[in-house]
């Protein structure tokens, strides 16, 4: 992914990164050094092979712009508002804003079902902790790509904001309600992505991220 494109809905592939394995042990546990049975570091090798395998990390985005943002809401050019605090806090008056959906793939969350079926739960674990690093890589090729284009324009990119999530304001935990993800997935109407909604505004595939970065002027 080079840059960011106006308009439409994008959906663009993103590179294919192998988590280190002290990494992924790191994750359960398992300080770097640290005498591993060789059972498990099996396992988590298995894990991270299977995963550089079945890896396809997406993101589908669209720059929209910010047509109301006050101090306990952000209403977006579809007429779709969203109420928090946390918008007037942390996205400081933007006029746009980069709405985007990633991803590591369907195939990674059939891997792992097809595992815990054939009882194989630490190859399992081990797949969704190596699956997570690679979703925040590819948060980060993203957020890369996000910033040297805004450069170009002559803006600024927010930090991230996602549903679900809270965030500090005057001391207080202020949360982003995760049941926002439905009306924030309503600027991909125009088009189908690789991400869907269950009732509950959780994602699938499980492996996935949603968020929203606000366009500030450089």
């Amino acid at each position: 992914m080079d840059n960011l494109v106006r308009g439409r809905t994008q959906t663009v592939s993103l590179a294919k990164s192998k988590p280190k394995l002290d990494s992924v042990l790191r994750i359960h546990g398992y300080k770097e050094g640290a005498r591993v049975r060789p059972a498990v570091v099996k396992a988590a090798e298995t894990a991270i092979q299977a995963l550089t395998d079945v890896v396809q990390p997406t993101v589908s985005y669209r720059i929209v712009a910010v047509d109301c943002l006050d101090e306990d809401k952000i209403v977006l050019e579809n007429g779709v508002a969203m109420k928090s605090q946390i918008f007037q806090r942390y996205m400081n008056n933007s006029k746009e804003a980069v709405i985007f959906a990633l991803t590591a793939g369907k195939a990674v969350d059939d891997q792992t079902i097809q595992w815990m079926d054939e009882e194989l739960l630490v190859e399992a674990l081990f797949l969704e902790s190596a699956a997570w690093l690679s979703v925040e890589d590819a948060t980060k090729q993203f957020v890369i790509t996000t910033r040297r284009w805004a450069h170009k324009q002559q803006l600024r990119i927010t930090r991230r904001l996602g549903p679900g999530y809270s965030y500090p304001i005057d001391g207080h935990q202020i949360q982003w309600d995760l049941f926002d993800q439905k009306k924030l997935f309503t600027v991909f109407d125009d088009t189908q992505i690789p991400i869907s909604l269950l009732e509950s505004a959780a994602m699938l595939p499980k492996m996935s991220r949603s968020g929203m970065y606000g366009l500030l002027p450089e």
